[in-house]
């Protein structure tokens, strides 16, 4: 058995800056403030933290009503800035073909472990028709530490199937340093893939347990994969 968790943003799809644009709209909806996320990091973190970060860096107090009205315009703009044509809206190398053939395993569970919001994480999949492969994950909902997102994940697949993974079980595939310091304390296997903003040497440097440029070679993917039980 086998359980793969997908981060979403440079790892399954590239949305050509859709989420930045939304949330920018929200975040000036929400205080009149312009370009709010200008300067932000976005890569690797939940979306409740990154509306955090940006209400320290324009020095405003956090207030859940706040964030609460900032998530429903977000999710709002989200479902008008992804419909648009952009060059740089794109699946990600590989994802295509190799959703399909993981699926037809019967010991591999697809799951997602994403900062974006649950609804979010279904809007922006629904635009390339992926979101159909993933019938459990963890959200930015969930928790704002992307590190105990893992614990939801499982606890839903033990809902959906009755499945209780052990560490070693489970894989997380992800764009960034955050997503390989995800398995770290679970035991869990780390696959990083230089699909986002970040190189090969600069996730090499976290010393994942495997690392792809991109996953266009399945059979490579799948080599790797089977080869751990």
């Amino acid at each position: 058995m086998k359980i793969l968790l997908f981060d979403i943003d440079g790892t399954l799809i590239s949305t050509g800056g859709a989420g930045y644009r939304a949330m920018t709209r929200a975040f000036e909806s929400v205080f009149n403030i312009p370009d709010g996320l200008q300067g932000i990091s976005l890569s690797g973190m939940t979306d409740r933290i990154i509306f955090k970060n940006a209400c320290t860096a324009r020095q405003i107090e956090w207030q859940k009503e706040q964030e609460d009205q900032f998530k429903s315009l977000y999710l709002k703009f989200l479902s008008e800035e992804i419909k648009k044509p952009n060059p740089k809206k794109y699946i990600c190398p590989g994802i295509g073909e190799l959703l399909p053939r993981l699926q037809e395993i019967p010991e591999v569970h697809l799951g997602l472990l994403t900062g974006n919001f649950a609804r979010g994480a279904e809007i922006k999949l629904e635009a390339f028709d992926l979101y159909k492969f993933f019938d459990f994950g963890a959200y930015g909902d969930d928790n704002g530490d992307r590190n105990l997102l893992f614990n939801y994940a499982v606890e839903r697949l033990q809902q959906k199937t009755g499945i209780v993974p052990r560490g070693d079980q489970v894989w997380i595939i992800g764009d960034t340093p955050r997503d390989i310091a995800c398995a770290r304390p679970h035991q869990a296997w780390s696959v990083a893939v230089a699909t986002g903003v970040f190189s090969a040497a600069q996730l090499e440097a976290e010393n994942p347990h495997f690392l792809f440029n991109d996953l266009s070679d399945s059979n490579a993917f799948l080599q790797i994969f089977n080869s751990k039980n």
